[in-house]
């Protein structure tokens, strides 16, 4: 009885305090806005915007892509080809003609996730690492491509498998560079250049995963006392990463996750929707939720560089990339693109805000409306 009545206690005590224990499932919701509800978007450089927009359309229009499940859009290859004549046929440089194509040819609506309509926004760019095409005594580390029979084999190896030597001996190297913190990093950020000893270089970019969950080592450290929440980003990350080289390796395998690359023969980063990544226009989605290829304006911040004060940022930008820590309906990942202020903003960028979607008006009759 006396267990029974603990039972029927317990279960009280938890339905009263469930927000506590248990994080709601992602739903996403949407409400229409009118374009002059978005913050600054008269002053917006929407030519700059289009030209991110029709770097995608090549990769819209070669096939069908499935249904965003989680909010149930999907954009027909046919009204993609529409939506890209259109673009390519508005005055190139005219900001007039591109403010007026993306008014006529999409309604906005602002996104919540559970009616909460802020979400957060971090940021990503391009590593720079040293290495060499062999393996040397400075340059231990691999970097590896996909094994080929990665596909059929998920979960595959963690990463402290292959860390341990599960893919030794099997000639799957790319590279081999001087630095095991950066790499843990550039398999986060998804590309990076390498500068090579005899004075060439290589992009990289993202060819596969291990098919194991992305964990947070930020939270992580966070969660043991190791860094202060409130000063969690990627420098002090890798700040402790490189004070703790005794512990480093066995922290970053706590992220079973594990990036494979291959050698990218473009002019820069490669998002997932297959198209070059514009700097602070290309934004990483939860594509679940957000169709690749879609503009979103966003309402945030951007980190206050030394001695200066946080920047609004309002700005259309074009999906078309995700990540593994992008997760949910109102989330996003600036990419900052390459250098050292780059890394700047990406290392710091940690913003709260919103973001509406720009829905061609032809299917704006399947968005799930709520509030």
């Amino acid at each position: 009885m006396r267990t029974l009545l603990r039972f029927f206690l317990l279960t009280f005590f938890l339905s009263l305090t469930g927000c506590a224990f248990f994080k709601p499932a992602d739903h996403f919701e949407s409400r229409p806005i009118a374009f002059e509800s978005l913050s600054d978007w008269a002053s917006e450089n929407h030519a700059q915007a289009l030209e991110t927009f029709i770097a995608t359309c090549p990769y819209l229009i070669k096939k069908q892509r499935s249904e965003s499940t989680g909010s149930g859009l999907r954009v027909p290859v046919s009204l993609w080809s529409s939506l890209c004549d259109d673009a390519v046929h508005v005055t190139r440089g005219s900001n007039n003609d591109a403010r007026a194509f993306f008014e006529r040819r999409f309604m906005p609506y602002r996104i919540s996730n559970n009616s909460k309509e802020t979400g957060l926004f971090t940021g990503y760019y391009v590593p720079t690492l040293y290495g060499s095409l062999k393996r040397k005594n400075n340059y231990p580390y691999p970097l590896y491509q996909p094994p080929p029979e990665l596909a059929k084999n998920k979960p595959y190896y963690s990463h402290a498998d292959i860390d341990h030597g599960a893919l030794e001996h099997r000639g799957l190297e790319l590279l081999w560079v001087d630095d095991p913190v950066m790499v843990f990093f550039l398999q986060v950020q998804g590309s990076g250049r390498v500068r090579l000893g005899n004075g060439g270089e290589m992009l990289v970019g993202y060819a596969g995963q291990n098919g194991h969950a992305y964990t947070s080592l930020g939270k992580i450290m966070g969660d043991e006392g190791l860094i202060p929440k409130d000063q969690i980003n990627f420098y002090t990350i890798r700040q402790w990463l490189y004070d703790h080289p005794d512990r480093a390796f066995e922290m970053m395998q706590r992220n079973p996750s594990y990036v494979f690359f291959k050698r990218l023969d473009t002019s820069g980063a490669v998002g997932a929707a297959g198209a070059v990544l514009t700097k602070q226009r290309s934004l990483a989605v939860d594509n679940h939720y957000i169709p690749y290829g879609l503009p979103l304006f966003m309402e945030t911040e951007l980190p206050a560089l030394p001695e200066a004060s946080p920047t609004p940022f309002h700005r259309l930008l074009i999906a078309q990339d995700t990540g593994g820590a992008i997760r949910g309906p109102v989330r996003g990942d600036i990419f900052f693109g390459e250098g050292s202020e780059a890394e700047y903003f990406a290392g710091y960028m940690k913003g709260h805000g919103v973001y509406s979607l720009l829905v061609p008006r032809e299917i704006s009759d399947q968005l799930p409306h709520g509030q």
